[in-house]
């Protein structure tokens, strides 16, 4: 089912430019602990972070949550002008202007625990079945050495897949797996986890519907943020939203 959820914030002019008329329309896939649909709503570092920049930059923001495919397409489309959590990979370089970082996560193959490890690297999952979730860096990880995945829309269904032995193994960010799992209420020592080497940023994003203008304010934000300490206390609120936190 897709769902969406709206995220209306106030205008705060603190810049001396003026505030664009219509809000700016963002999309995001749900990827905890990066941002997550709570109870009370949007909630997460990214979402934290996406607030405090659109109040320092006096804009309107609008956020929509959608499986990652169709958020994907939306943004490249200019359906919407922005994308909250998109893994910054090369194949992607081009596609977006990178507005501001918002995480960072290791990959991670994940198999049944009483399969126990089937791989230390991508290599030795070529005769496997592998997860991942429909047009992610994971997919484009994979993809880079020859292989092709079985898709799923989430991480929900990449575990439902896994439990049912559709698939052998899981390839996804290693923080997003492993909060599913206390989302689902499982131990998390019902998957052999195999940390790879491999790691990706994450970007609050441009497409190519957003003005040069607004890309400017943004980023503007973002860095008045970081020099004034804000950044740094939101990471510190939000450890798991990071390799090195």
């Amino acid at each position: 089912m897709i769902y969406r959820r709206t995220l209306f914030l106030a205008p705060l002019a603190l810049l001396a430019a003026p505030a664009l008329a219509a809000p700016l329309l963002w999309v995001t896939a749900e990827v905890p602990p990066f941002v997550r649909e709570g109870p009370q709503g949007a909630e997460g570092y990214a979402h934290e972070l996406f607030v405090r920049v659109h109040k320092q930059a006096g804009l309107h923001g609008e956020l929509h949550f959608y499986p990652w495919a169709r958020a994907a397409r939306m943004l490249l489309s200019g359906q919407a002008q922005g994308g909250l959590v998109v893994s910054r990979t090369p194949e992607r370089e081009r596609k977006f202007q990178w507005l501001f970082p918002v995480g960072s996560f290791r990959f991670a193959i994940f198999t049944r625990a009483g399969d126990g490890a089937m791989a230390t690297d991508l290599a030795g999952l070529r005769e496997r079945r592998v997860a991942v979730l429909r047009g992610s860096a994971s997919s484009e990880l994979l993809n880079s050495v020859g292989m092709t995945g079985i898709d799923g829309k989430d991480y929900a269904e990449l575990l439902a897949l896994l439990q049912r032995r559709v698939v052998d193994a899981i390839l996804a960010p290693e923080a997003v797996m492993l909060d599913q799992l206390e989302h689902q209420k499982l131990a998390a020592s019902s998957l052999h986890k195999t940390p790879l080497v491999q790691y990706s940023e994450l970007y609050a994003v441009a497409g190519p519907a957003m003005p040069e203008g607004v890309r400017e304010r943004l980023s503007a934000a973002y860095r008045q943020l970081q020099d004034g300490g804000v950044v740094h206390q939101l990471r510190r609120r939000h450890p798991h939203s990071f390799i090195d936190g």
